[in-house]
């Protein structure tokens, strides 16, 4: 089943254990498939972007994240949408890749949370293969590096790694504009993911929510009081997504 929001399409799977299954499927159907997990910041990113609405579309898998997606849903169509936080989505990629034998890359984070990251995971699930390139801040919004050298170089570490998976974490725009420039450029590679701040949370440089507060759709405020510089993106995201997405009705 789907819905749309601004236009962006998001597949509404019913269970864990369903997206396990279609992981299993990309790593083994030959081709690269595209996922991203959009939640209201990057929905109203969308709304004002066209072009990056497009590049959403692109998705093989499009998990909605974020506790105001599903509201909106509830509230436009009289109808649940299941949740499926980014951080969580990414865990079970790692997971299915280890079970298959396929090797990670991790792309992007900051200030050296990637290999962080790359630890904690290795002792979490023996047998994890994982590698790591880049860093989000040598990026800019539309996927491309800042830095001369830093294409070629990434180029060069996934030729050398061969990895099935790769982990993208740019933030948005940044890592679906990089996902849908090197798509085509990676035949090898199966799973491209955008996942945010998540190599960041598992460097443990944002500790996440504890579970009950996520149970009940209030990890933002978690994130909020951790980075009060957030507040602006935060507003956006629980105040002006759901007034936009209830009352534009062009959309």
């Amino acid at each position: 089943m789907t819905a749309t929001s601004f236009g962006v399409r998001l597949h509404d799977v019913g269970s864990w254990d369903e997206v396990g299954a279609r992981f299993e499927e990309f790593l083994k159907d030959g081709r690269t498939h595209c996922v991203f997990t959009p939640n209201p910041e990057i929905l109203l990113y969308a709304r004002e972007h066209p072009d990056y609405a497009a590049v959403l579309n692109q998705a093989d898998l499009a998990l909605p994240d974020g506790f105001g997606v599903a509201l909106v849903n509830f509230l436009r169509h009289g109808r649940s949408m299941r949740r499926w936080p980014g951080v969580d989505v990414a865990e079970v990629v790692l997971r299915v890749a280890a079970e298959a034998g396929e090797r990670v890359m991790f792309l992007g984070g900051r200030d050296g949370t990637a290999h962080l990251a790359a630890e904690r995971w290795r002792t979490e699930i023996p047998g994890l293969d994982v590698v790591v390139a880049g860093d989000g801040a040598e990026f800019g919004d539309d996927g491309t590096a800042v830095r001369p050298g830093v294409e070629s170089e990434i180029a060069e570490r996934i030729g050398e790694t061969n990895p099935s998976v790769i982990l993208v974490a740019l933030g948005h725009p940044k890592q679906e504009g990089w996902i849908a420039k090197h798509r085509l450029d990676l035949p090898a590679a199966r799973i491209l993911i955008g996942v945010g701040g998540t190599l960041d949370m598992w460097g443990r440089r944002y500790p996440r929510a504890p579970r009950w507060l996520r149970s009940i759709g209030l990890e933002w405020l978690w994130r909020l009081a951790q980075q009060p510089s957030r507040l602006r993106r935060t507003l956006r995201a629980t105040l002006l997504y759901p007034w936009r997405a209830l009352t534009d009705r062009s959309r």
